[in-house]
């Protein structure tokens, strides 16, 4: 993967970070705004699950890279 495309990545990634902490911090303060009740604030780590979730990609957190046959990890190696 090239430095610019992970830069894009993490760059978007951001974005989409920011987007969700905005999105449950309107809920938030609309609903406290509203109600009274600042339990309200419970939908910014909502948001941010509901972001997770919607735009978070398990395969950039695998290996490139297959483990080749034989070989230890480096956590299961004897101290």
């Amino acid at each position: 993967m090239s430095a610019s495309r992970n830069h894009r990545s993490l760059r978007n990634r951001l974005v989409w970070f920011v987007v969700c902490l905005s999105a449950g911090a309107a809920a938030g303060m609309a609903g406290t705004w509203f109600t009274g009740n600042p339990s309200w604030f419970l939908a910014v780590p909502a948001a941010l699950a509901v972001g997770w979730l919607l735009v978070a990609n398990p395969d950039e957190c695998s290996r490139s890279t297959p483990r080749r046959s034989g070989s230890v990890p480096d956590d299961e190696r004897a101290p």
